[in-house]
C-alpha cells in the first residue's frame, strides 16, 4: 500500500515539477516574457487621464488613443512600435536587461525617458529605480477592475518618491491598464485603461 501511494506521490511531484514549466498560466518570475502581453499589430487602447488640482479644487480630464503599429520578434527582445496619440514610442519586453519599458527608442539606455513597467524577478517586493521613484511589485496575480474591463493577472506596483506617492498596474494580458500618482500638495492623476480594439 505505502509503495502504491509513494508511487502516485512521485509521479504526481515529477507532473508538477514539469507543469512548472510547461503550463502556460504558470509564469516563471524570472522569464520577463511570461509577463509580457502579446500585443497584436494594429489593436488600439484607449486611456483616460484625470488631473486634479487641490489648491483651485479642479478637474479636468482627456482621451487619447494608444496604438501597436508593427510588432517585431527579436532574438533578445520583443518591440511594440507604438503611435501615441501622433507620437512615435516604442514597449519593449528586454530579455538581456530583463524587463519592459516605454520610450522613444527600441535599445535601453537607462536614462530617464527609459520607463520601467516591470522587471525581473517578478517577485513581492522587487525593486527598482525610475528617475527618482522606487518602484516595488506589491502584489502579484491580483484582480483589477477598470473601465475597459476586469482582469485577474496583474502585477501592481507601488511607486514611491519624496512628494508623491502611487500605484502602476500592469496586466499580462493587456499591459498598462491603470497608473496613479497622488502628490503631498493633495494633487492626482490617473491613467487609466477604458477600452481596447482588437
Amino acid at each position: 500500500m505505502f509503495k502504491k501511494i509513494s508511487s502516485v506521490g512521485i509521479i504526481l511531484l515529477f507532473l508538477f515539477s514539469l507543469s512548472c514549466s510547461l503550463l502556460p498560466w504558470v509564469k516563471d518570475p524570472n522569464n520577463i516574457y511570461d509577463w509580457s502581453s502579446g500585443f497584436k499589430e494594429d489593436v488600439t487602447y484607449y486611456y483616460k487621464v484625470t488631473t486634479y488640482i487641490s489648491a483651485i479644487n479642479y478637474t479636468t480630464s482627456y482621451n487619447y488613443q494608444w496604438k501597436i503599429v508593427d510588432v517585431t520578434d527579436k532574438t533578445d527582445k520583443k518591440v511594440y512600435n507604438i503611435n501615441d496619440d501622433g507620437q512615435t514610442r516604442f514597449l519593449v519586453v528586454d530579455k538581456d536587461e530583463n524587463l519592459i519599458f516605454y520610450g522613444k527608442d527600441e535599445y535601453f539606455s537607462g536614462f530617464s525617458e527609459d520607463e520601467v513597467l516591470l522587471e525581473a524577478p517578478v517577485t513581492i517586493d522587487n525593486s527598482w529605480i525610475y528617475k527618482s521613484e522606487t518602484r516595488k511589485v506589491s502584489s502579484i496575480d491580483t484582480t483589477a477592475e477598470v473601465t475597459a474591463g476586469t482582469y485577474s493577472d496583474v502585477v501592481k506596483v507601488k511607486i514611491i518618491e519624496d512628494d508623491y506617492y502611487g500605484y502602476l498596474y500592469w496586466s499580462v494580458s493587456k499591459g498598462l491598464i491603470y497608473k496613479y500618482i497622488e502628490y503631498t500638495n493633495g494633487n492626482y492623476t490617473k491613467l487609466e485603461l477604458i477600452d481596447v480594439n482588437e
